[in-house]
């Protein structure tokens, strides 16, 4: 097992962790069947209907995102293979990386911020589908609109860490993931997330592109800005699971009311 921990120019900051192989295969290939099932069911709805009627299918505690081609986990409706995933996590070098940088040994999983995810190679986009710009997880359910200085306004920048899991191999014949190795502490506004300003504000070298084979994945906080690396040569499409981490005690009053499962060490 192999990890790689990418610093932040002229810091000793870890920006993004890089685990290879941490997952177990039997877990990977059985979350990507699932993965590929749902996309084919909802392929089926599609061919027929709008793209948003897929959530009018869907129990209320899921949810289908068109723009970003995305499903909650939960839609994978098998316990004992998501309870597999999060143990895998808890007890491997993601469970570690992820304690270490939210600074708690007690870490939950937001299970109403878990998904699949699928991006395309472009000339295989459906209907309202786009790659992800760049963004922080960080700044979930932040209103922009309503609040004008987000220095000022507590918990602008949530404390989380996110564990993004490939689910086939991404960044070279497929969509992955391009990250800026910056040390960034404050949450950026729209209009400081064009692919201009990013340009022109951060130097070349900071910017990564991983490629990333099944079962690695890149383990980053929630400051950390990133987006979807797509190119027009790439045939493939990637799908993947992404899963958001919090301090069991330090829950942020915007996820107040998601539902948290604690990421134990127990192997029962």
């Amino acid at each position: 097992m192999n990890i790689s921990k990418l610093l932040c120019p002229g810091t000793s900051t870890e920006a993004v962790v890089l685990t290879h192989k941490a997952l177990n295969l039997c877990v990977i290939e059985s979350l990507y069947c699932a993965a590929q099932k749902i996309y084919q069911d909802i392929a089926a709805i599609t061919a027929t209907q709008s793209a948003d009627a897929v959530n009018a299918l869907l129990p209320p505690e899921q949810k289908y995102l068109p723009h970003a081609s995305s499903v909650s986990l939960s839609a994978v409706n098998d316990r004992v293979l998501i309870k597999a995933l999060l143990r895998e996590i808890a007890l491997g070098p993601d469970g570690c990386q992820i304690r270490k940088m939210l600074g708690s040994s007690e870490v939950s999983c937001d299970f109403d911020q878990a998904w699949i995810r699928r991006q395309y190679a472009p000339h295989l986009y459906p209907p309202k589908h786009a790659p992800h710009g760049w963004h922080q997880d960080g700044a979930l359910h932040f209103d922009f609109l309503e609040v004008k200085d987000t220095n000022q306004e507590p918990e602008s920048l949530l404390p989380t860490v996110t564990c993004w899991i490939a689910l086939n191999n991404c960044g070279r014949d497929a969509p992955g993931l391009e990250f800026v190795l910056q040390p960034i502490e404050e949450l950026l506004l729209p209009n400081e997330l064009t692919h201009h300003t990013i340009n022109n504000r951060y130097p070349a070298d900071s910017f990564w592109q991983p490629q990333m084979d099944a079962g690695d994945a890149v383990i980053f906080q929630g400051s950390t800005l990133h987006r979807t690396h797509v190119i027009s040569e790439m045939q493939m499409n990637r799908t993947s699971v992404e899963l958001r981490f919090v301090g069991k005690n330090n829950i942020p009053q915007r996820l107040s009311g998601d539902c948290f499962i604690p990421l134990t060490n127990r192997v029962d």
